[in-house]
């Protein structure tokens, strides 16, 4: 089959070492099956907020697998104006260009983007081609967060056109995916219809990389030198709104007497200049700044502990979780929803109130004191990965969900 795949917020696979998440993962397993993949990806790099390409620029990455990229205006911030146009700009750009690729037998379109989805949802129903809408995060609905209380009802009006482009994009939907139960919910809430069986959750998942090639990896293997014989705590991932690590300053600051604790934070983001200037005053804290899928992996082997954190109430299932658990860490977080249910469930971690840093050295010390118990949600951690959350598993999934309603005849009334 012709599968194309929509979604411009994740890291493509150009470079040597780049983190592959759920649209690589995807596309890797619907090429391995025979499938011909298209990506429609964004110019612009979501993550580390620069350009990949300076124009709109095709990639072959194999014979059966191509990445075609739409340049936007780019944007500094997650939740900005900029953001939303520079979005605009690539749901257009797709509008015009997509009627000239072959069509496909099916496509896979992510929300965000809401507009760029909506456009796909406005091809598939002119060519008659089924679409699945992977929703990754509730937009527009995130953006009210953002704003104001008093203002709330003003940007409501603002952003209409915007609410009505995701109800008409998830009613137009021939099923509906997610990666956590809460938002399948949302979108068929959003949908205003019931479960159908083209809806599904698959979980981001994570895949267990044991090669160590890398070229810059002896400078890292330095940082992780410093480790031994110390009980680490590690955060890996964007130092964004919804994901700010600062809790972890408190904690060190309240652990700084404790030589056997230190803690790691690994990666980048919009907090970081803050975060550089008060972490320069603890010994116990190492800043690595962003690092590349080997490096990651190489982390995780030397950490003792995976934390997900956030400054805001929040039912998210955070990536990096899924890489905790492949490690066998035990998981403390402060995102509720799935996650805390599934860390309560399984007892392979704990869960904390949102900044509440006394909470979660308490926990981090329980783990660091108690081996026994450390042992205990380690393993069980470890076997919760393999049973649930392995990505090879995920996407084998996900890839005959794909095929099943691919072969399915749209043209006959739905069952």
């Amino acid at each position: 089959m012709n599968i194309w795949l929509i979604q411009i917020g994740e890291a493509l696979p150009v470079k040597t070492g780049i983190r592959k998440i759920r649209t690589a993962y995807l596309a890797d397993e619907l090429t391995k099956r025979g499938h011909n993949v298209l990506w429609w990806a964004s110019a612009f790099d979501h993550f580390q907020k620069d350009w990949i390409y300076r124009c709109d620029t095709e990639i072959i990455i194999n014979e059966r697998y191509k990445i075609k990229t739409l340049k936007g205006c780019g944007y500094k911030k997650n939740i900005s104006l900029a953001r939303l146009w520079d979005h605009r700009i690539i749901s257009k750009k797709f509008k015009r260009v997509a009627p000239l690729e072959k069509k496909p037998d099916i496509i896979i379109a992510s929300l965000p983007s809401h507009d760029l989805a909506y456009e796909a949802i406005v091809f598939a129903e002119e060519n008659r081609i089924p679409i699945l809408v992977d929703i990754r995060d509730q937009w527009p609905d995130l953006f009210l967060k953002h704003v104001p209380l008093v203002l709330k009802n003003l940007a409501r009006i603002v952003l209409r056109k915007d609410f009505l482009m995701t109800k008409k994009t998830l009613r137009g939907a021939t099923g509906i995916i997610s990666m956590m139960d809460e938002i399948l919910e949302w979108g068929l809430e959003c949908a205003q219809r019931n479960l159908w069986w083209t809806d599904n959750v698959f979980y981001l998942g994570y895949k267990i990389n044991n090669s160590l090639d890398n070229k810059d990896f002896k400078k890292f293997a330095n940082t992780l030198k410093q480790l031994k014989d110390k009980f680490v705590v590690t955060f890996i991932g964007t130092f964004s709104e919804y994901h700010n690590p600062s809790v972890l300053l408190e904690c060190a600051s309240r652990l700084k007497d404790n030589d056997k604790i230190h803690f790691v934070l690994a990666g980048d983001g919009q907090y970081m200049p803050t975060i550089q200037n008060k972490a320069a005053s603890f010994p116990n804290l190492t800043l690595t700044g962003w690092i590349n899928q080997a490096e990651i992996d190489a982390l995780l082997k030397t950490s003792d502990v995976g934390v997900c954190t956030t400054n805001h109430p929040a039912y998210f299932f955070p990536n990096k979780a899924f890489a905790y658990f492949s490690a066998g860490l035990p998981v403390i977080s402060s995102f509720q929803g799935t996650i805390k249910n599934i860390i309560e469930k399984h007892q392979v971690g704990f869960y904390y109130p949102p900044n509440n840093d006394r909470s979660l050295v308490g926990y981090i010390l329980k783990l660091a004191n108690d081996k026994i118990l450390y042992g205990d949600i380690s393993k069980r951690s470890k076997k919760l990965f393999n049973k649930f959350f392995d990505a090879n598993i995920i996407y084998n999934n996900y890839a005959d969900h794909i095929e099943k309603v691919a072969s399915c005849d749209w043209n006959l009334q739905r069952d």
